[in-house]
């Protein structure tokens, strides 16, 4: 014991003289091997139907300089940032998915606003389970989002709660700024708010029911009259209040116009930038950034659907509350366990419940309730707004497990540190295998955090085949054949590019075609694939018209992938100067 002491007295001397303790180390740490974690094979994934969708839409951004806040694809807090990426190292997975593991990876630095509420040893375990949780690291590495949103959000709940300590207005400037962040992310912002108002509201409850400063609940009330509103002198106190909300209402504002304001391409269009240098545009631009945000959060919030699911609304709720169940369940069932456990020690084994934990503890347990609920489309994404706040109540008793095994240790007590001991290490030892096989080894296992439209192969040889045709031919590169992938009519002035395809079936697709820079075109008769005698280097459609393509390029060899998880076998026909993959 002499020898750790001194140890650990040594690292403190070292730490403390570059201005950090141990907790802050660690936790920078854990962000530091998070952040690692998050960025090794970034990449390696072949897009998901939506990480395809938003993705084009960025590298149209860049292509036009046009943009406008387009609801179903969420927030644009991505759209912008990876639009700066995309212009300064290029578009493809990697790039596409850096700022939402960047972001993800900085989420366990929020636990040190929690410093008043929590002990190190439980700062730096939120931490943990913050960096390596399999659900968080998977949706971490995914264009999505869900994991900004959700850091955002908490961030801000951690700068509202770090105001409440300390009273510093400029806390209050930080929580206005992260709740606009979270809001440019994803519409549920306005969820997140919702349920710390519940969340508030049991908090209250409590300390009325049965106050610990005051003999009733009455008498709670009456003393925080008497402090914040009859004692106060409104002369002086009232005009620095006012200043106060006037700047949160701003930063807010502004924050939420800069993201959500449309930009213009064309010198003479309504855009934010435009605005700048001409001031008489700025009314129509906030006139179109008002009306934008009235349609995309009318949708999200009027009970619109994409899925055309036609259950009742009962049935529905059970089965998405089931599969959210199940994804817990196989991802994060220490981390909830142990947020149960943390919650009851704290609800009924602690003389004075820590607010924070209790907060939490609400909120995890909301999110869990009511996001089934509020979802049309199932996503295991979902979980992440569960476990995010779960992993204070989780930290709470895993840090009683540590302090268990430290004073078995100290007592020498072999039976209770082994115990000890084996409850963290396999805590660890589960996110740690989780985490690998779910973001690296299987990242398209069906039985792994996968909906539907992620594409159940790994289609990255054909499309690295059908980079390297583009780079080196003119004229079509990529041709689109059957009824599956081809429009009966195309607009050649639509947004959609190729315009001729079914964009949507055809998804992530166009993604690879607008990255790759090819030319693609479409053919609605086996004749047309080999026009003249001549056929593109690439051609792609339904496995069930592999005899009919065939028949037009024989010589062609073929890669069969599944464009969904099942049930849309695709064939990628490839020009065999182009073939460097095995068929």
């Amino acid at each position: 014991m002499a020898g750790i002491q001194a140890w650990t007295e040594t690292v403190d001397d070292r730490l403390s003289a570059v201005g950090l303790d141990r907790v802050t180390a660690a936790v920078w740490g854990l962000v530091v091997a998070g952040l690692l974690a998050r960025l090794v094979a970034l990449g390696a994934r072949v897009a998901h139907f939506d990480e395809g969708r938003v993705g084009y839409w960025i590298g149209r951004y860049v292509e036009t300089g046009d943009f406008h806040y387009r609801y179903i694809i969420h927030g644009p807090f991505v759209q912008h940032v990876d639009h700066l990426v995309f212009s300064l190292f290029g578009a493809n997975d990697f790039t596409l998915r850096l700022v939402v593991a960047v972001v993800g990876a900085a989420l366990p630095l929020v636990v040190l606003l929690f410093r008043e509420h929590l002990d190190g040893t439980e700062l730096v375990v939120a931490a943990l389970f913050l960096a390596g949780n399999p659900i968080l690291l998977y949706y971490s590495r995914f264009f999505r989002s869900t994991v900004p949103v959700a850091v955002f959000a908490f961030a801000a709940f951690g700068f509202a709660v770090r105001y409440w300590d300390t009273r510093r207005a400029r806390y209050l400037y930080a929580f206005s700024v992260l709740l606009a962040l979270a809001f440019t992310a994803k519409e549920n912002a306005a969820v997140y708010v919702l349920v710390w108002l519940g969340a508030s509201g049991l908090l209250l409850d409590h300390e009325l029911f049965r106050p610990r400063s005051a003999a009733t609940g009455t008498e709670v009330l009456r003393d925080w009259w008497d402090r914040n509103v009859r004692r106060r002198e409104l002369r002086r106190d009232l005009p620095r209040f006012l200043g106060h909300v006037v700047v949160i209402v701003l930063l807010f504002a502004a924050v939420i116009l800069f993201f959500y304001a449309p930009r213009a391409g064309s010198p003479g269009g309504v855009g934010l930038y435009n605005a700048v240098g001409n001031p008489g545009l700025f009314p129509e631009v906030v006139d179109a950034t008002v009306a934008d945000l009235e349609e995309g959060y009318g949708y999200w919030f009027g009970g619109a659907t994409e899925s055309g699911h036609r259950s009742s609304l009962v049935d529905k709720y059970v089965g998405f509350s089931e599969r959210l169940v199940g994804t817990l369940a196989t991802y994060a069932a220490v981390l909830v366990g142990f947020a149960v456990a943390g919650f009851l020690k704290e609800r009924f084994a602690s003389a004075n419940p820590r607010n924070l934990v209790m907060f939490a503890s609400y909120w995890g347990a909301v999110s869990f309730v009511g996001y089934p609920l509020g979802t049309d489309i199932y996503g295991p994404w979902l979980a992440v707004n569960v476990v995010v706040p779960l992993t204070i109540p989780a930290a709470v008793a895993l840090a009683t497990v540590l302090r268990w095994g430290r004073d078995a240790l100290a007592r020498e007590d072999s039976v209770s540190l082994a115990v000890a001991v084996f409850v963290v290490v396999l805590t660890v030892s589960q996110m740690a295998f989780l985490g690998v096989s779910s973001a690296y080894a299987s990242p398209l296992d069906d039985e792994n955090m996968v909906q539907y439209a992620q594409p159940g192969d790994d289609m990255k040889p054909a499309l690295r085949e059908m980079g390297a045709a583009a780079a080196d031919t003119d004229g079509t590169d990529v041709l689109l054949y059957g009824s599956y992938f081809v429009s009966d009519g195309a607009n050649p002035d639509s947004e959609y590019q190729p315009a001729c395809a079914n964009w949507f079936q055809s998804l992530p697709l166009p993604w690879y075609f607008q990255v790759h820079d090819a030319t693609v075109d479409c053919a609605r008769t086996v004749g047309e694939i080999a026009e003249d005698g001549d056929a593109p280097p690439v051609v792609i459609t339904r496995r069930s018209e592999l005899e009919n393509v065939s028949a037009a390029v024989p010589d062609y060899e073929t890669r069969t992938y599944q464009l969904r998880r099942y049930g849309t076998e695709v064939t990628i026909f490839v020009d065999p100067e182009y073939a460097t993959e095995s068929s």
